[in-house]
């Protein structure tokens, strides 16, 4: 098997280009159920939402992996004693460049009412339905301080190079602005959380399709079909 080692800088991420290796040819069989309806995928690589994120980071010169696992020890709802477990909590991406490691929640929620206020506590109405757990490693600093150091340790990067972000493809319009004031509040690693809109992305991989070099990605040949029939101007 040829060596998968990739050079960003003076970094050797053998890690992450493994990882990126074996997702070639693994299935997915262990996505959770997901509140936008997705949940396990009968196998695919990644979900498509998480597709065009990729390559939206691939243009932007980072080397990605998706779906990665990191061990997080979280304390059980027993009363009687503590008691603590360590499970894995996935990354949906994780992206790499010199001097730069992103750690990526991706939710697309398009369809759908979008991601809004309940996910989040602080600003949500916890008198109604919240959906912490979908957004745990916002919504918990013990468990985000775990993620951020193992990543740290796996992929070699201070934690002052560590950025976190959120993907989102649809927001609840009345909700938007309190979720992103709620977010970038909130600072890690290299500083806020950053929130990436379907716009951002759509303008960096839009940007990315003008490139005269053949890539062969289908996101970008989508796009490329659609200018080239007046589709997309």
């Amino acid at each position: 098997m040829r060596d998968a080692r990739v050079q960003i800088g003076t970094r050797s991420l053998v890690a992450l280009a493994t990882l990126r290796f074996v997702s070639l040819w693994v299935p997915r069989t262990d996505v959770a159920s997901k509140r936008d309806g997705s949940g396990t995928n009968g196998g695919a690589l990644l979900e498509a939402f998480e597709q065009l994120v990729k390559v939206y980071l691939e243009h932007q010169r980072y080397v990605v992996t998706t779906n990665v696992k990191f061990a997080a020890r979280r304390k059980t709802k027993k009363t009687a004693y503590d008691e603590y477990q360590t499970h894995g909590y996935e990354i949906d991406v994780v992206a790499a460049r010199h001097g730069s490691l992103v750690l990526g929640s991706v939710k697309s929620f398009l369809g759908s009412g979008g991601v809004d206020r309940q996910g989040f506590r602080g600003i949500a109405d916890e008198s109604k339905t919240c959906y912490f757990g979908h957004y745990a490693i916002f919504n918990d600093p013990d468990l985000r301080a775990q993620i951020l150091a193992g990543a740290s340790e796996r992929f070699g990067y201070p934690l002052s190079q560590i950025v976190l972000k959120l993907f989102v493809g649809r927001f609840r319009p009345s909700d938007k602005d309190d979720v992103i004031r709620h977010l970038t509040a909130i600072k890690v690693g290299a500083g806020p959380v950053g929130v990436v809109s379907i716009n951002a992305i759509m303008d960096g991989l839009i940007e990315a399709s003008r490139s005269k070099t053949y890539y062969n990605e289908p996101v970008i040949m989508t796009i490329k079909a659609l200018r080239e029939s007046n589709l997309l101007k």
